[in-house]
């Protein structure tokens, strides 16, 4: 069997449209009855959706077929889809109408095993078409295997991070770059939206209209809050810009109205706490005088009872505290006397 390198040579991205000798002979493209072209049971992380296969038809019967598909042959001479499962169903929809789309070129790779027919499917589809959070995340979570066999077989992986060995397994079969990093944050967004978000949320997620910032924040909020937040989006909120802002907007609020609950019940024990009977007299007459100003307070604060809080917080910034017990430990030499 080729390796996986080897293999990548032919069938990056540009290397499909290579038109030279080499790669025809060893590649060669073959027109194939859609009847015989298998699809990959690893192809049901991506979506097949009909209006976007619909859309593709037009344009392959407008501009021709500019990405072949890449197929592997098996043993019983039939063949097997790894990349272009869109354009065969694309051509399948066609070729209703119109026998010539019956057949469709492809790029025919042999010997192909099914683990690296799988690492290819999942390398290709990360950059060939437009993928959803979940779909991208899906493609790079499946190299997982590859990267554990890799692991196995080269000690010098072993000390890399897993993101990283994934990039480089992207980079060799599409000859197109994507840092760990990205591929790490991709993957931990797909999480989120997976298991902390309600389905409506996580269908606008997945269209792509909600910012990384709004998805980690809706994921923060229980299922009945999220639920509320989404009855009171406007339906005139439909682009990414326009949703994202009405999540920040929205959670801002809630949680001004969350701190001012907060305060009001605070101030509620405050009023019906009792004065210790030690406590300094003037400190009481203090606490008494206050608590009856906030019972019944006046109407409209005028200018100098403003300045008379604003000095009664900065005073109380400098009664006395309780001592912690670190605070009463001596410090320095002293405490070994």
């Amino acid at each position: 069997m080729s390796s996986a390198e080897e293999i990548a040579k032919g069938f990056t991205i540009t290397g499909l449209l290579d038109a030279s000798a080499k790669t025809q002979r060893r590649y060669p493209v073959v027109e194939i009855p859609l009847s015989d072209i298998a699809d990959h049971p690893e192809n049901i992380a991506y979506s097949m959706d009909e209006a976007g296969i619909a859309r593709l038809a037009i344009s392959i019967r407008e501009q021709g077929l500019t990405d072949l598909p890449l197929v592997r042959k098996l043993e019983d001479g039939t063949y097997q889809m790894i990349s272009g499962h869109r354009r065969k169903a694309a051509y399948a929809l066609l070729s209703k109408t119109d026998d010539s789309f019956a057949k469709i070129p492809c790029r025919v790779a042999d010997n192909i095993d099914h683990e690296t027919s799988v690492m290819m499917l999942h390398a290709a589809n990360y950059f060939t078409r437009t993928l959803t959070i979940t779909e991208r995340a899906a493609a790079t979570r499946a190299l997982g295997s590859e990267v554990e066999r890799r692991r196995a077989e080269d000690r010098t992986l072993s000390g890399m991070r897993t993101e990283d060995v994934k990039a480089s397994i992207i980079a060799e079969q599409t000859g197109r770059r994507v840092s760990g990093k990205t591929i790490k944050r991709q993957e931990a967004l797909a999480e989120l939206i997976e298991t902390r978000l309600i389905d409506a949320w996580r269908a606008k997620a997945d269209e792509g209209l909600l910012s990384a910032s709004a998805i980690e924040s809706l994921a923060e909020l229980s299922e009945a809050t999220q639920v509320v937040l989404y009855d009171e989006l406007s339906e005139e909120a439909s682009g990414k810009s326009e949703l994202s802002r009405f999540v920040t907007e929205a959670l801002s609020d809630k949680r001004a109205e969350e701190e001012a609950i907060a305060s009001s019940r605070e101030l509620e024990i405050a009023m019906r706490e009792p004065v210790h009977p030690h406590a300094d007299t003037r400190l009481k007459l203090a606490l008494t005088s206050l608590k009856a100003y906030l019972k019944d307070p006046p109407e409209g604060s005028v200018d100098a009872d403003l300045k008379a809080a604003s000095l009664l917080r900065c005073l109380s910034d400098h009664l006395p505290k309780a001592e912690t017990r670190d605070s009463k430990k001596p410090k320095g030499r002293l405490r070994h006397a």
